[in-house]
């Protein structure tokens, strides 16, 4: 077995893992799935949280698509039912697009969709150079998480950023994010005149302080849909509203 040094981005995938982790490494540990070509599963017992780190390769073994479910969320009927999708479009995140939300002809237990994620917005083993630029992720999802015609920046943001979505937890409740830009005096989060990616639980506060705040106070929230709306002191919205507005 060649060690790191040797290996190059026209390396094997598995390869590349096995020399990088040493030779008494956890390679040995990343089985054949049964029932799917070129697929392999590691279970990472010893971390805190414990998970099952799925590969699924293609072009000979030299690009891959990696996925992570936390043990305890992980159910081997729903994996088996999104390998099989993973599966068959295995070169989709290779197209030289950032991202693809695509929906699943089968919800995976609740998840509607899947996102699959180029090598560099998926961030998949970035301690390796010659990984890093060959392994995608994909992940399901909820149709609420990522928008239709979300840029990179923003999947970036949602995946990455502040109050990212737990992705790898599969018995997730839906996680939506909403982007948010308001002027609110009372609020202790200073003006924001662009949209930027904020929590639900953001902007359930701003809307609670807003009808204590100044006439001139505003908030504006930006669904997943691209749908925009205006809040101002005098227009208060309820729980209802609220919930058909950020999961749709």
């Amino acid at each position: 077995m060649p060690d790191e040094a040797e290996l190059d981005q026209a390396s094997p995938v598995l390869d590349v893992i096995r020399a990088g982790f040493g030779a008494a490494g956890p390679a040995s540990e990343y089985l054949p799935v049964d029932g799917f070509d070129e697929v392999y599963c590691r279970i990472h017992s010893s971390h805190v949280m414990g998970f099952h780190e799925y590969v699924v390769l293609c072009e000979q073994g030299r690009r891959a698509v990696r996925f992570v479910v936390r043990g305890k969320s992980h159910e081997a009927g729903a994996v088996s039912a999104f390998l099989d999708f993973v599966c068959a479009r295995r070169g989709l995140a290779f197209d030289g697009r950032s991202h693809h939300k695509v929906r699943m002809p089968i919800p995976v237990q609740r998840f509607t969709h899947a996102l699959f994620c180029a090598p560099p917005l998926g961030q998949a083993y970035q301690a390796y150079p010659a990984l890093a630029p060959r392994v995608a992720t994909a992940f399901p999802i909820f149709d609420c998480e990522i928008g239709d015609a979300d840029p990179e920046v923003l999947v970036d943001a949602r995946i990455h950023g502040h109050g990212a979505l737990p992705y790898s937890d599969w018995g997730r409740e839906p996680q939506p994010v909403v982007d948010l830009r308001f002027d609110i005096e009372a609020s202790d989060h200073r003006r924001e005149k662009t949209f930027k990616v904020y929590r639900p639980t953001d902007f359930e506060g701003l809307l609670a302080v807003l009808p204590d705040a100044t006439a001139q106070s505003w908030l504006e929230a930006r669904s997943f849909r691209g749908e925009v709306r205006r809040f101002t002191p005098g227009s208060a919205a309820s729980v209802t509203e609220e919930t058909s507005f950020i999961l749709g």
